[in-house]
């Protein structure tokens, strides 16, 4: 199995057309601020799974008024709500966090559904806004 990052649909494309490999997963930046749909549905398209890096925007929805009153009404934090957000629409995700308690918390998205209402005022968050650096213009070479 082979996976890939930060590829957009171009990247794909030469990958398709060049070689024989199709990999079974795309880790890319999505969060609420940075949908990624047109991606996300390329992916799909392609049997490519989506694996969503930061995907709560390096803790910036925890101050995010819209996610913080759906986390109200189900009585979850923000992050469970957006990390929710995440599986219900298809993405894989594995958050990040050295410490104990967040990721017993992040454990705690199973038992609870976020409602059509809920996730479409998640969704409606999307600004294109990149916590990390943009693949299209990415760099940086390790040396």
């Amino acid at each position: 199995m082979l996976g890939v990052s930060n590829f957009q649909p171009h990247h794909l494309r030469t990958l398709f057309a060049e070689t024989e490999v199709r990999p079974a997963v795309n880790q890319i930046e999505v969060h609420p601020y940075l949908t990624q749909d047109e991606l996300r549905a390329f992916d799909a398209e392609h049997e490519v799974v989506t694996e969503a890096w930061a995907p709560i925007a390096r803790g910036q929805v925890d101050g995010d008024a819209v996610i913080r009153e759906v986390a109200g009404q189900v009585g979850k934090t923000p992050a469970q709500v957006t990390l929710r957000w995440h599986i219900q629409r298809g993405d894989v995700v594995f958050p990040k966090s050295v410490t104990r308690s967040r990721v017993e918390e992040n454990f705690g998205i199973f038992d609870f559904e976020l409602d059509e209402s809920a996730m479409a005022a998640i969704s409606a968050l999307n600004r294109d806004q990149r916590t990390g650096p943009d693949p299209d213009e990415f760099t940086y070479i390790p040396g």
